[in-house]
């Protein structure tokens, strides 16, 4: 998988960010993380156009949608990038939002069976409730049909053993790929380790490139 990267890119040709970006890129972390997470990732993309989202996993993700929304829905067209929740959120952003292709890394799209039972230890905690497999969340994201360009990033190494089948230290591999309106790339990385690779960082570059010159094609034509 990694020769396979390497031979579809090209460091000499590296994107260095151009004045003719005329999308927006959405960045959006995980739980209980910050942009900041997103450091090593943007220091090998040099997006032009940037939006950094940032909420509280202690609130729930119905308020952070609404906040994240309210933040960016004047300010596109854009591009989502979305890390383990993060990609979730990017998703139901769809709903409200001018969105033309996205790429989430490590999301659980089809929820945690571990967060089913880990609600119940700490009924306090918003995440718990809001990721299991039957939670509002998910359940409304599976309704979601995506109609714009989206990859999804699976990260495949990592095993814990009581996240209930393979998975990589916190999401199954099995919720990764759950579904099929999204193109799948496996990478050999940890959950976290995603947001520290090369090679995440070319996946997000020709992604957001294509939709880049696709949406300026469009305003050609348009014109």
């Amino acid at each position: 998988m990694i020769n396979y990267f390497k031979n579809i890119f090209n460091k000499d040709t590296e994107y260095n960010g151009q004045e003719t970006d005329n999308v927006n890129v959405i960045w959006i972390h995980g739980a209980n993380q910050t942009d900041l997470s997103f450091k090593y990732l943007r220091s090998q993309t040099n997006f032009s156009k940037e939006i950094f989202v940032n909420y509280s996993s202690m609130n729930r993700f119905s308020d952070n949608l609404d906040m994240i929304t309210e933040e960016v829905q004047c300010r596109g067209p854009h591009f989502v990038i979305g890390h383990s929740l993060g990609g979730l959120y990017a998703l139901h952003l769809t709903k409200y939002i001018r969105v033309l292709g996205g790429v989430s890394i490590s999301t659980p799209f089809a929820g945690s069976s571990t967060a089913d039972w880990a609600k119940y230890i700490v009924p306090n905690y918003p995440l718990f409730r809001d990721i299991g497999r039957n939670a509002d969340p998910i359940r409304l994201a599976q309704e979601i049909k995506l109609t714009v360009p989206w990859t999804q990033v699976v990260s495949t190494t990592g095993q814990v053993p009581y996240h209930g089948g393979p998975n990589d230290g916190v999401v199954t591999i099995e919720s990764m790929k759950s579904r099929s309106d999204m193109a799948h790339v496996e990478v050999p990385h940890t959950h976290y380790e995603t947001v520290c690779s090369d090679t995440v960082a070319d996946i997000l570059i020709e992604k957001y490139k294509d939709c880049n010159v696709k949406y300026q094609q469009q305003q050609k034509t348009n014109q």
